[in-house]
């Protein structure tokens, strides 16, 4: 099991890297792409990750069924990616903007802030029950959250080499979204089944 729940922190820094690619990617073509937008989007994307490893991971030291919760979060997660990708192709029509015409800076904050909530905050939250629930399967409490980090890095460079080679050429954002889904909700459903 700790082998398996090493592929899903794998998973998790891949799932992170690409998504926050691939969602940039969409931002900065409705923002016009200048650098005070690729700076709203970053921030925000940090205060959200930390929002969700703060509030929601907090959780994972009272929860009882840490890996079932991991795996509704880690689902929830993947969904949201995809809304996120629904939402920024259609934000121009929903602020009532024509073609070409640029986005403020007040909507641009807020509706980075909205559109990214979901995802950061879901994907924040993985990292803190990872800790958790691989302490539990290694039974190293003191090791474990340095353990995790490796993984989520080695996780972030497979997921960077993925995006560059294979996603990013080959496929559009709804097509790469999609198979990210599919890769976290393949792996919840291993790590669901029993040992």
């Amino acid at each position: 099991m700790k082998k398996r729940f090493s592929i899903a922190i794998l998973t998790m820094g891949l799932s992170g890297l690409a998504a926050q690619v691939l969602l940039l990617r969409e931002l900065l073509i409705v923002f016009s792409g200048n650098e005070l937008s690729i700076g709203i989007v970053l921030s925000n994307w940090l205060i959200l990750e930390a929002c969700g490893c703060y509030f929601l991971g907090s959780r994972a030291e009272r929860s009882e069924n840490r890996l079932e919760a991991y795996t509704v979060i880690a689902t929830i997660f993947s969904l949201s990616l995809l809304l996120a990708i629904y939402l920024i192709r259609t934000l121009k029509g929903t602020l009532g903007l024509s073609i070409g015409e640029s986005i403020g800076f007040v909507p641009m904050l807020f509706s980075s802030f909205l559109i990214l909530l979901p995802v950061c905050v879901f994907h924040g939250a993985l990292f803190p029950f990872s800790c958790r629930i691989y302490a539990m399967f290694s039974g190293q409490e003191a090791s474990s959250a340095g353990r995790v980090y490796v993984y989520d890095t080695v996780g972030t460079i497979i997921g960077g080499i993925v995006c560059t080679y294979l996603l990013i050429p080959y496929l559009n954002t709804f097509q790469a979204s999609a198979w990210i889904a599919l890769l976290n909700l393949a792996v919840c459903l291993v790590l669901l089944a029993p040992s």
